[in-house]
């Protein structure tokens, strides 16, 4: 037996920060390293109602973090440039107010040179090629002083006055996204452009604050001091990072007594958005549990169980999804007396798992001796159902023989054994108004010490080593 999770619900999740988007322009997304950060995002990117309003881009500075601080800004430009090519909106730009954004002939050379060296041979190409080859003569016209003077200022890569030919080409196409456009075949409905700057966590630590203190220098237009924007015009940028491992990093790079949280105002119109995928997986596991070994209210009695798995970090419980309980099988069957009972029955899978999360005999036990949680008339009886056909190995084992009826309270149950080769593979229970004797009372039975003895003696038939290393 194995759970298969496939995906993991992050619906509420997602929901909250599509509110943030909405009413936050500079949002950090905080979670420690590992907690599914970029799982939130991929889902955020996918998510069909999202993708009518937003469109997101999404870079890695981890990628720069030898770079020079004047090339850290090249570096992100070209990402966002390669996205809109492979997001075919490169081909949306309007050339001819990109090339009349520029002062040096120069620098639309420059722009011209890097967009022919990665798109292919196309309308696209030929548009570029023929701009440049019409605007060459405008250019060396156009130079005078003046020109020459805010050029100098213009050209300095990494400079807060840069405004080369790749940021015009990210600007004009930021402004394109954000209209609605109706062009000689699909309408594009207007998005907010939305820039996700990822994995600043795996930065060392006097890279991070160097490549934060360059997007610090960027992230306002200093043509507009009085408004809160950026410099290529998007609409919201999210810094992916743990806020409160950072926060500690800070501290220890400028001393105790330096304010943290006036740093990273700069990058935050709100406080951060705290996200934990731990809880969902658990959530999705309990569930996928349920499922598999056919018992949908298991964890409404097994307490402790469900706070195992709740405690297990993302590691443990990813590792939890690869567990194949097949592997621990050792035999068939469990003989007891004149009983054969499968070890494909659900009790000992669950066993298997309660091991495999690290619970001790002591836990095990306390776990399969509660009582079954008193509810409503009807509910209790499927509640009895589920737990009498996992738990008849250990009832049988009591009584050390087979059971034909039990009674819950004032429930009374018939029980038929599935057999194969005399060897009990399932167990059916169903709610019967009549009876015959004898008829087993399991709600005031001590189970402790044959759960104890049971847990021994299954080691011949599941591997149970894991238990005895963690019994104390």
């Amino acid at each position: 037996m194995k759970i298969e999770l496939r995906t993991i619900d992050l619906k509420e999740k997602i929901k909250d920060f599509a509110q943030y988007l909405a009413t936050t322009d500079r949002i950090i997304l905080s979670a420690k390293f590992g907690d599914g950060k970029s799982y939130l995002l991929n889902q955020l990117s996918c998510n069909e109602e999202l993708s009518k309003d937003y469109k997101f881009f999404t870079i890695y500075p981890v990628n720069y973090s030898v770079a020079k601080n004047e090339d850290i800004f090249e570096y992100i430009k070209r990402d966002i440039i390669v996205q809109l090519d492979k997001d075919g909106l490169l081909d949306k730009v309007d050339l001819d107010a990109v090339f009349n954004s520029l002062f040096n002939f120069d620098d639309i050379k420059a722009l011209v040179s890097f967009l022919l060296s990665f798109v292919p041979g196309g309308a696209f190409y030929d548009k570029v090629f023929q701009k440049f080859c019409d605007k060459k003569k405008e250019y060396d016209e156009k130079k005078h002083t003046k020109d020459k003077y805010l050029t100098s200022f213009s050209q300095i890569k990494g400079s807060i006055y840069e405004n080369d030919g790749y940021t015009s080409l990210i600007r004009n196409a930021i402004e394109w996204i954000k209209e609605d456009h109706v062009i000689n075949g699909p309408e594009w409905k207007k998005k907010k452009a939305v820039l996700i700057i990822e994995d600043l966590d795996r930065l060392d630590p006097k890279h991070l604050f160097r490549i934060l203190n360059v997007l610090s220098a960027h992230i306002d237009d200093t043509t507009t001091p009085d408004v809160v924007t950026n410099k290529f015009g998007f609409d919201n940028i999210v810094l992916v990072m743990d806020y409160e491992t950072t926060a500690h990093i800070f501290h220890h790079f400028y001393g105790k007594d330096a304010c943290y949280e006036g740093y990273m105002s700069k990058f935050l119109s709100r406080e951060p958005f705290r996200y934990d995928i731990q809880p969902y997986i658990a959530i999705q596991i309990e569930r996928e549990l349920s499922k598999e070994l056919g018992i949908t209210h298991i964890f409404t009695n097994f307490i402790k169980f469900r706070m195992r798995i709740r405690e297990l970090s993302i590691r443990d419980l990813k590792k939890l999804t690869m567990f194949d309980t097949q592997d621990r099988i050792r035999r068939d069957y469990y003989e007891y007396k004149h009983m054969k009972f499968s070890t494909s029955l659900p009790l000992f899978h669950l066993i298997l798992y309660m091991v495999e999360c690290g619970m001790t005999v002591d836990e095990i036990v306390t776990d399969m001796k509660s009582r079954i949680t008193h509810t409503s008339k009807g509910e209790m009886r499927n509640m009895c159902q589920e737990y009498i056909k996992l738990m008849y190995p250990l009832y049988s084992i009591k009584e050390k023989s087979n059971i034909s009826y039990i009674q819950y309270g004032t429930e009374h149950f018939f029980i038929s054994e599935i057999t194969n080769n005399n060897i009990i593979i399932g167990v059916e229970v169903e709610p019967v108004y009549s009876w015959v004797n004898p008829v087993i009372k399991i709600d005031g039975m001590d189970l402790e010490e044959v759960i104890r003895w049971c847990l021994s003696e299954f080691s011949d038939c599941i591997n149970l080593a894991a238990l005895w290393d963690t019994k104390k």
